[in-house]
C-alpha cells in the first residue's frame, strides 16, 4: 500500500459546514484560485447550519470527524434569528461536549464572507492545528 494514501486515509476528518448564500461561495472562490488545502476536509453546503439539531454535531464526532468548522453568514443571514439560534445551540453543544470529554475548541462557529478565501483557508489551517495535536 502506498504509504502517502495510508497517511491520508488515516489522518483526522474534518467536516466543514457551509451556507450556500456565503460561506461555500468563498470556499468556490478558494477552488478558482487553485488554492491548496487538506485533502482530509469534506464540506457540506446547506441553506442555514441552524438546521441542525444538536445532536448532530456530537454524531459527527462518534462517527470519525475529528474536527467541525460552522462556517455561518453570521449577521448577514437571510433567515430571521437564525444567527442567534445557531449561536445559542452551539453554545449548548459545547456543554455536552464538556460532559463527554470533548475539547471544545474541536467545534467552531466562524463567519465566512462569500469572498473571504483567506478566512476560509485560516480557519481549515487551525482546525488542522486542533486535530493533529489530538491524534498526537
Amino acid at each position: 500500500m502506498n504509504s502517502t494514501v495510508s497517511a491520508e486515509a488515516q489522518a483526522p476528518k474534518i467536516l466543514i459546514i457551509t451556507t450556500i448564500a456565503s460561506s461555500y461561495t468563498g470556499a468556490n472562490t478558494v477552488g478558482q484560485a487553485r488554492a491548496q488545502y487538506a485533502p482530509n476536509t469534506y464540506i457540506l453546503r446547506v441553506p442555514d447550519p441552524v438546521m441542525f439539531p444538536e445532536d448532530f454535531y456530537l454524531r459527527c464526532f462518534d462517527k470519525g470527524f475529528s474536527g467541525i468548522i460552522i462556517m455561518s453568514s453570521g449577521s448577514d443571514c437571510p433567515y430571521e434569528g437564525a444567527y442567534g439560534r445557531l449561536s445559542a445551540r452551539v453554545g449548548r453543544v459545547y456543554l455536552t461536549m464538556k460532559e463527554k470529554g470533548i475539547p471544545t475548541n474541536r467545534l467552531k462557529l466562524t463567519t465566512v464572507c462569500t469572498v473571504c478565501k483567506h478566512a476560509f483557508l485560516k480557519e481549515i489551517d487551525e482546525m488542522q492545528k486542533v486535530v493533529r495535536e489530538k491524534a498526537a
